[in-house]
């Protein structure tokens, strides 16, 4: 008799424990956030194809948990002060809705492209990138959402990287002539990757602000693509968690009919000619 009572006193003061920790766990579930810093400007050719490729890329991951968000911005110009603005925020689709099944997924994951591949088709081409200022709203938008090292939060940086609205970073890209430069604050990455791709598509073209309308061609080498990367990570306040791809993933058949074809093969250079 007494046996049963201590037995039955121990499996309701389990129960209660499990609960707990499932309600303390749940409380503290670590949400992973994206976020996507898109370049629009002349210099910078793959457009809305790269765009939707990380988006995609996004979407498919598997570190996705209910509360995962993705947030679109897109570099700014001298009609935003250069500053950044959001083409849109999305709740990224999970299964954990059992009963909508894959297709429902599937159906949202499609509602998201549609309207990012929409969206895109309007974006006018700039001569300006104000990279750094872009990478710092980005940064900060996911810190706010709650971002740390244990939540997997990642900015995505889809540009050629020629930074020209930062008068330091323009000089440090662009010149190798040994003198110490002023350098802008770092950008606070604690706990958020970030990873910068696409750096390999590009035009060649600086465009230099101090002469409106100017344009130098600048011929890619090792060197310069070496330096590239270390002036970039040397603004992060933890370089070791940026790091470069030379190409954004590529749109599948799905993202790629979501506009169309002369748009999906040229990016931006289509539009606002």
């Amino acid at each position: 008799m007494k046996t049963g009572i201590l037995y039955a006193i121990l499996f309701c003061v389990g129960s209660v424990g499990f609960v707990g920790w499932r309600v303390y766990a749940v409380r503290n579930l670590e949400t992973p956030h994206s976020e996507i810093v898109e370049d629009s400007s002349a210099s910078h050719g793959n457009g809305c194809e790269s765009l939707l490729g990380v988006t995609e890329q996004v979407l498919h991951t598997n570190d996705a948990a209910s509360g995962s968000t993705l947030t679109v911005l897109i570099l700014g110009d001298q009609s935003t002060a250069n500053e950044p603005w959001r083409m849109g925020a999305y709740s990224i689709p999970t299964l954990r809705k059992v009963l909508e099944g894959r297709s429902g997924k599937l159906r949202r994951e499609q509602e998201i492209l549609r309207d990012i591949s929409d969206k895109c088709q309007h974006l006018r081409r700039t001569t300006i990138s104000p990279i750094f200022l872009g990478v710092t709203r980005g940064l900060a938008d996911l810190h706010a959402r709650g971002c740390k090292p244990t939540s997997h939060c990642t900015l995505f940086v889809d540009s050629d990287g020629k930074e020209n609205a930062e008068p330091s970073i323009r000089k440090m890209l662009n010149e190798n002539d040994g003198r110490k430069r002023i350098s802008p604050p770092r950008a606070d990455n604690t706990g958020i990757e970030v990873v910068f791709c696409g750096v390999a598509v590009t035009d060649g073209r600086i465009h230099d602000l101090a002469e409106k309308g100017a344009r130098k061609f600048v011929t890619g080498d090792s060197d310069r693509v070496h330096r590239a990367e270390m002036v970039w990570r040397s603004l992060f306040a933890d370089p070791g968690s940026v790091r470069f791809e030379p190409y954004c993933p590529n749109s599948t058949e799905l993202g790629a009919h979501l506009m169309p074809r002369d748009i999906a093969e040229r990016g931006f250079s289509a539009l606002n000619r």
